[in-house]
């Protein structure tokens, strides 16, 4: 793949996809959203900062990328509405609307998929309308090291004895983030249909990884998959035991 600009560099998605490309040898150009706090962002720095492969840029300082995939991480389940908003009035400017057509570069989106309605509406059409190509990936919900502790898998696996689950938490599928983020890099190097979900394949995966970790009655709600979303398997490496102590594991690490 040619370099990638990742934008939420820092954010869930793209730290592990940026992590991942650079360990691959890929250059990558990592751009945060200005005022989206991270909270372990330094650790995430000290992780990949030092790759020789690897180049953060400000907000401020970023300049027309000629070449390479541009990649917006917008997985948030607090922040998604600002990160859009953030993204639109950015890419929407006349000016990067020409770079963008002049350098025929494509876009890609990663999203919560209880959020893909939405977002077609307030960006996507808007993207259209301006005969921009993107394409858009989306997931259910991913736990792995890293994890935001606004997901229920995280605030139980710190040991939290109250609990918040929240309505943007898709809750009847689950993807450990790496086999995620292999599936992703497999549909940047292929021409995939626009809108793209990713599934698990297993039957009721949230609740078997929730229950793995503490019993705790909640409820599944049943989700409609909107049908412009065409279904991705991903093959999961691990067991959910594993790749739950490996995100137990890495919580202790960084406590």
């Amino acid at each position: 793949m040619e370099n990638a600009v990742i934008f939420g560099t820092y954010q869930f998605i793209g730290f592990h996809l940026c992590r991942s490309l650079l360990e691959e040898g890929e250059a990558v150009y990592g751009i945060s959203y200005p005022n989206v706090e991270i909270k372990d962002i330094e650790d995430k720095r000290l992780e990949i900062g030092r790759n020789a492969n690897y180049q953060e840029i400000s907000w401020e300082d970023k300049t027309a990328f000629e070449s390479g995939k541009i990649i917006y991480d917008c997985y948030d389940l607090s922040k998604s509405k600002q990160i859009v908003e953030r993204i639109k009035s950015d890419v929407l400017q006349e000016q990067t609307v020409q770079q963008l057509k002049r350098h025929n570069q494509e876009l890609i989106f990663l999203g919560n998929i209880l959020e893909f309605a939405e977002h077609a509406e307030n960006l996507y059409s808007l993207l259209e309308q301006q005969g921009l190509p993107y394409r858009a990936i989306y997931f259910p919900t991913l736990f792995g090291p890293w994890q935001p502790n606004e997901f229920l898998f995280a605030q139980l696996l710190e040991g939290n004895e109250e609990v918040v689950i929240s309505e943007k938490e898709y809750r009847e599928d689950a993807i450990f983030v790496a086999d995620a983020i292999l599936s992703v890099k497999e549909l940047l190097v292929k021409n995939s249909e626009r809108y793209i979900f990713l599934r698990s394949g297993l039957k009721d995966q949230w609740q078997q990884c929730q229950e793995a970790i503490r019993e705790l009655a909640v409820d599944i709600p049943s989700y409609a998959i909107p049908p412009l979303l065409q279904s991705y398997g991903v093959a999961s490496t691990n067991s959910n035991a594993e790749n739950l102590e490996m995100q137990r594991r890495h919580i202790k690490m960084y406590k």
